[in-house]
């Protein structure tokens, strides 16, 4: 487990995710960090680019927690094959 320490605050939000590619969250905080996702919801979640889709993303199945280092440029996207699914983030900054 890496751990990261956080200088500024936390943001907390949620995205509902479906069947076209969102941002997640849908705006990055200012000066972020890092970012935590989890599928929060029934359906998987595929993690990725824009042109995310069910073959190329890399799956988040219900309940899944992911960490990732992301600076505040960078946008993760996030798609289901089928159906919606709420995803909860956290970012540090």
């Amino acid at each position: 487990m890496t751990v990261v320490r956080i200088a500024g605050k936390v943001v907390n939000s949620t995205t509902s995710v479906s069947t076209t590619a969102v941002p997640i969250p849908a705006t990055a905080a200012t000066g972020r960090i890092f970012t935590m996702v989890k599928n929060n919801g029934a359906s998987t979640v595929y993690l990725g680019d824009a042109n995310v889709t069910s073959s190329n993303g890399m799956p988040l199945e219900p309940g899944d927690v992911l960490s990732f280092d992301l600076k505040q440029e960078v946008i993760l996207y996030g798609r289901t094959a089928s159906g919606t699914s709420d995803v909860r983030s956290l970012e540090g900054v």
